[in-house]
């Protein structure tokens, strides 16, 4: 009797550990590497600020951004790699902030007069693109996207 309570035992922990492992391979096949890649930059003054964004509601300032960075421009591009990122639908915007003012400048009619882009480089006439038309799926464990500013 003591020999099949120590087999089972023995059983219950090995199918825990392969279901265990199973588990964390899945988990780990969530995630994955997104490299944003910027270009369109006539010069390398100032640098890039980007936003990455999981919702309508922090694509409209109504959240926080996901993530973001202000990265120095180099060869008139600039190259942001996100590790571990969830898989879902994301969103980016970005400009270039030439002067290193912290914010995107404008002419009298309120025109943007700095280069600006939107993730699937979506434009608009009016104001920037919705979350709907900007957005991506972010499914695969490395995928590179590309932002023309203009």
């Amino acid at each position: 009797m003591k020999d099949i309570s120590i087999l089972f035992m023995m059983y219950f922990i090995i199918i825990s550990n392969a279901i265990f492992s199973q588990t964390k391979e899945n988990e780990n096949k969530n995630y994955g590497t997104l490299i944003i890649l910027i270009t369109g930059l006539e010069n390398n003054n100032g640098e890039v600020q980007m936003g990455l964004f999981n919702s309508a509601e922090s694509y409209k300032g109504k959240k926080p951004k996901y993530l973001g960075a202000i990265m120095k421009v180099s060869n008139q591009k600039v190259e942001w790699k996100l590790e571990n990122i969830p898989f879902g639908d994301y969103a980016i915007k970005a400009f270039h902030d030439e002067n290193s003012n912290n914010e995107i400048d404008t002419n009298f009619l309120g025109i943007p007069t700095e280069k600006y882009g939107f993730s699937n480089n979506d434009r608009s006439l009016f104001g920037p693109p919705s979350y709907e038309d900007a957005k991506f799926k972010f499914n695969s464990v490395e995928m590179k996207t590309e932002i023309i500013l203009k």
